[in-house]
């Protein structure tokens, strides 16, 4: 009787990641190639044999075989399986009634058996997922048109069990998904499946042993209080948008609009002059009346999406904010996805050895392109408003550093509690993680976050992984002062100070790369296994082996500042410059193609601490070359691409961009039924789709949280926004 049993229970899937913790964002930076160790022989077989014992489970004739020795294989049958491991009644009732469904060939029984999952091939690629389909193990008693009555009576439940495999080098855990009577505990499917896996390994005469360690299944999350408080506050700001939005259309866009509707000449539907007066909102407008105003979508929205700007604005920085928001999203499609591509195992390895791939695989220098982006602008905007203050400081710093705080926090913090407090309801699948896209909840570190310190900590207690570059980049303004100050009242000696900056930003991370042993990359390329684990905690996070870049871009926005944007360069001189620059750029990009795909090309301990110590401030170099040549008349067709009027509002966007975007990436990411095949199409579809949700999102997020937030700095302080 209990022959059946095995064809419901072993089905399986790999790696089901709903069972376990979301992987943190560091994992996912390590992009884990397996290594060649794991296409060892034993590793093979191992493989195979599960396969094969599973693949014989699901064959009719097998199982009619082991039906007719059911007394020898299986001993007193099911009623010894419930005493000796204490199996519940109630589960075993349901599972012997399942069992007599699928011999009286009942619809519903077969539904339940269909949603299972089956091995599939190219095991040795990488296709260990093997998911089945979840949303059918839900719904067995729905029945379909033109097909059998399925009512069974029986809720099922989706379940991961995991199995330890040993192989030769690295210890690999597969995760058997299964669709069962949700009257089975954990405990119950764990004894059942060592049983069936035990007895079929004994008739087969398999080398391999498999043994469940532990079974999880899926709970649909209920809404506790953390969602709660977060869906009251979203409400409050929704509450706030509807009111403030209708007071904008009613009061004051209305009149306007009925004031041009009254000012058009008769029988003319399309005149080509409108003879109207200005109209102008309110002077006299009371805080309430600007507190509405400053949360109304349509006003909020439509500054958003405005292409005009002030004179003196340095346009190519858009395109240049744009696009590196857009190579963040790429470098982190093919990380967040990486563990579910099914041809993973071939398919990488083949991508890494492209050249057009090394702009992938070096897509970290994304990061330092804002960075070399921020400390320009700062300098630049910064010590034209010191010209333009009085006194002996100049301008008031205390406003210097509430403005960013407040500019940041806001929105940052909002996006941090959606991810916390209500990721875990965004979706469901095999793969969704239980607990949302943040580990604990954050419980013990979103207070970091707040203060701009969570880079400083290990890894394992980070709280939204892409804000590590925020706590840089604050953690950069904090001290800017010291550069700018000497900068403003004497240059020479504030260009002296940014000189002994850089080259402490340039051998602190030589310094931290040679003791560690770090590679080149988080890919590889060279250091020790030690030193490839160290990478993101101990280098790529932190501030003292990341300021480069910032300081370049204070250096170079001084220079703007000093010249007033007007520097003549000699053609001949411009085009070497830009042919020095590109070969630079090129040089940080697609350097690395040989140590990453060739061990005995790997770079030295040495000439891998001279690399981290210097390719992040040459490509920060090359980026603020751009915005120089640009920004001087000196870019040519590449100033008119990049300040291309589109760039505008986009631009506006990419702080809630990267804010949004692991969002976007986390939620396609778990919400997937079945692998994805890695190839060249799947991944310019899923880019283009990410970016594009990604800039929805932001733009929700931008009119929702941060317009809103900058109207109120304006109401409260009476400041008005620097130019």
């Amino acid at each position: 009787m209990l022959m059946p049993v095995a064809l419901v229970l072993t089905t399986l899937c790999v790696n089901c990641l709903a069972m376990r913790d979301f992987p943190s964002y560091e994992d996912r930076m390590m992009l884990k190639v397996k290594p060649p160790q794991l296409q060892h022989k034993i590793a093979t077989e191992a493989l195979l044999d599960l396969k094969s014992t599973i693949n014989k489970a699901h064959d009719a004739e097998f199982l009619r075989r082991m039906g007719v020795s059911s007394d020898n294989l299986l001993g007193s049958g099911s009623r010894l399986l419930a005493e000796n491991y204490n199996i519940s009644e109630t589960c075993l009732n349901q599972w012997s009634r399942a069992i007599s469904a699928l011999n009286n060939s009942e619809f519903w029984a077969f539904k339940m058996f269909d949603a299972a999952a089956k091995i599939e091939s190219g095991v040795l690629e990488g296709n260990t997922k093997w998911l089945g389909s979840y949303d059918e193990c839900f719904q067995i008693n729905q029945s379909l048109p033109g097909l059998p009555d399925s009512s069974s009576g029986i809720q099922t439940q989706y379940c991961g069990v995991e199995i330890p495999l040993k192989v030769a080098y690295t210890p690999l855990k597969v995760d058997v998904a299964l669709c069962a009577p949700k009257a089975c505990s954990p405990e119950d499917l764990k004894h059942l499946y060592n049983d069936i896996l035990s007895n079929i390994e004994n008739l087969l005469g398999s080398n391999s042993s498999f043994r469940v360690s532990g079974v999880f299944c899926q709970k649909k999350p209920e809404i506790d209080t953390r969602a709660v408080v977060a869906i009251v506050i979203l409400g409050i700001f929704a509450a706030f948008m509807l009111t403030g939005t209708l007071y904008d259309l009613i009061y004051i866009q209305w009149p306007v609009y009925k004031d041009k509707d009254d000012n058009l000449p008769e029988n003319e539907k399309s005149p080509l002059i409108l003879h109207e007066k200005p109209i102008k909102a309110p002077k006299n407008e009371s805080i309430l009346q600007k507190l509405l105003l400053s949360f109304s979508i349509y006003s909020n929205g439509k500054k958003l999406l405005q292409v005009n700007q002030s004179a003196g604005t340095l346009t190519a920085l858009n395109g240049i904010r744009f696009l590196s928001i857009s190579w963040v999203v790429l470098g982190h499609t093919f990380v967040f996805s990486y563990n579910d591509f099914s041809n993973s195992y071939v398919a990488f390895p083949e991508f890494m050895k492209r050249w057009s791939f090394q702009a992938v695989l070096n897509a970290l220098v994304s990061v330092d392109s804002f960075f070399a982006l921020s400390g320009l602008l700062l300098a630049y905007l910064t010590l034209k408003e010191m010209k333009k203050g009085t006194g002996m400081f100049r301008i008031n710093w205390f406003m210097f550093y509430f403005h960013r705080f407040w500019r940041l926090t806001p929105v940052y913090m909002i996006i941090v509690m959606i991810s916390i407090c209500l990721s875990r309801y965004f979706g469901d699948g095999p793969l969704w993680p239980e607990k949302g896209f943040e580990n604990n909840y954050c419980e013990h570190s979103w207070w970091k976050n707040l203060l701009y310190i969570n880079n400083l900590f290990k890894n394992e207690e980070s709280c939204f992984g892409v804000s590590w570059y925020l706590a840089n980049d604050m953690q950069f303004f904090l001290l800017s002062p010291l550069m700018l100050v000497p900068l403003y009242f004497y240059y020479p000696l504030g260009i002296g100070v940014c000189c002994v900056w850089l080259l402490g930003s340039a051998i602190a991370p030589g310094v931290v790369s040679n003791v560690l042993d770090l590679p080149p990359s988080s890919v590889g390329g060279g250091g020790s296994a030690q030193g490839r684990a160290d990478y993101m905690a101990n280098y790529y996070i932190k501030p003292y082996c990341r300021m480069g870049p910032y300081i370049v871009g204070i250096i170079v926005g001084s220079l703007l500042y000093k010249t007033d944007c007007k520097v003549k360069i000699n053609k001949y001189l411009n085009l070497l410059l830009w042919l020095i620059f590109a070969t630079l750029a090129i040089l940080v990009l697609y350097g690395l193609r040989d140590p990453l795909n060739y061990p005995e090309d790997a770079l030295s301990r040495d000439v891998s601490a001279l690399y981290n110590a210097t390719h992040k401030i040459v490509w920060g170099a090359c980026v603020c070359w751009v915005i120089f040549a640009c920004a001087t008349g000196n870019g040519g067709f590449i100033n008119t691409l990049l300040s291309w009027s589109p760039f505008v509002p986009l631009a506006r966007l990419s702080y809630c961009i990267y804010l949004t975007h692991s969002l976007v990436l986390s939620t396609y990411s778990g919400s997937q039924r079945t692998p994805i095949y890695l190839n060249d199409i799947n991944i310019i579809y899923m880019f283009l789709g990410n970016i594009v949700l990604s800039t929805m999102t932001a733009f929700i997020a931008s009119v929702s949280f941060e317009s809103p937030m900058m109207g109120l700095e304006k109401i409260i302080l009476k400041r008005q926004r620097r130019n």
